[in-house]
């Protein structure tokens, strides 16, 4: 038995030495792989949130698209030398591509030194077609919106169609529904296809003082513009694009779309009052279609 033993020592290193190299390889599997599975997730969270901002860019074009998505890149820690931000179908898209070295550190004993890590991104504006809330109860009838230009978002007495002038019901009928949804916005959602009815009346005094406390709601300094504001301004409104309102009293219209709209405030008195906005175009959430029509108001969609 001693000389059986003696004989098998050698056989003994050699599995263990084999037995060595299956845990490292092990051990390089938990940690260079988990620690290239981090990067990846890491890096396409980066290549998604520039690819998101550069997006926004297209509409608000505070800066360029391009300068956006690197800035997030860079603050998100890779280099723009490894990053690359293009336009895509016709200027309405942004596509960031980068890449990242991964330097392993056990796997380098299995002759593995790195891997090089790419992602991509892309993130396309597109016509919102339905709003989980916020909208205003004020409509327009469907036509080509003009950027900048002044619209009339609520006609004033006498101005309007048969007892309606822009007014819309949401939730409910009633001055103080109306108000309540100027002032915080329908809590409902909205999409296109819909089906909703008008509510008419001219409603003057719930008109005034909703339009007039958003205007003095707004708390940035300067005070926003229809070309110079913040995004989340209490001035910005979202309003319905409908297939008419050349209706009779209270009727059904058909939702054909959302705008948004900086509003200037409320022009003459009384029953002569009408409200009064400037065509903007803005990013919003919701759903978002490719077949929508366009009236200036967007989402964000992203793909690979």
């Amino acid at each position: 038995m001693k000389r059986f033993f003696k004989s098998q020592r050698g056989s003994a290193l050699v599995i263990f030495g084999l037995a060595a190299v299956v845990l490292i390889g092990f051990a390089a599997l938990v940690t260079d792989v988990g620690m290239m599975t981090y990067h990846e997730v890491r890096l396409s969270n980066a290549v998604d949130s520039a690819a998101l901002a550069g997006a926004q860019e297209l509409i608000y074009k505070v800066t360029t698209p391009e300068s956006k998505a690197f800035d997030y890149m860079t603050k998100n820690g890779y280099q723009t030398s490894t990053t690359t931000v293009t336009r895509e179908d016709n200027g309405n898209s942004i596509r960031v591509t980068s890449t990242y070295d991964v330097k392993f550190g056990l796997a380098r004993v299995l002759g593995f030194q790195s891997k090089t890590l790419k992602a991509t991104a892309k993130g396309k504006v597109l016509p919102i077609i339905a709003i989980n809330n916020g909208v205003r109860p004020f409509a327009i009838q469907d036509q080509t919106l003009i950027y900048g230009q002044q619209y009339t978002l609520k006609e004033g007495g006498g101005d309007g169609t048969t007892g309606n002038y822009g007014a819309i019901e949401l939730g409910g009928a009633g001055a103080q529904v109306y108000y309540n949804n100027i002032v915080n916005g329908y809590s409902g959602r909205l999409a296109v296809g819909d089906n909703i009815e008008t509510e008419p009346g001219n409603m003057s005094g719930p008109t005034e003082r909703g339009v007039d406390l958003l205007i003095a709601q707004d708390p940035h300094t300067p005070k926003c513009t229809y070309d110079h504001y913040v995004p989340n301004c209490p001035r910005i409104i979202t309003i319905i694009v409908v297939n008419t309102l050349n209706v009779n009293g209270r009727a059904t219209v058909q939702i054909k779309g959302f705008a948004s709209f900086f509003l200037e405030g409320v022009n003459g008195s009384g029953n002569n009052s009408e409200v009064i906005g400037r065509f903007i175009k803005t990013i919003s959430g919701g759903d978002v279609s490719d077949t929508q029509t366009d009236y200036g108001m967007y989402g964000v969609r992203l793909t690979r």
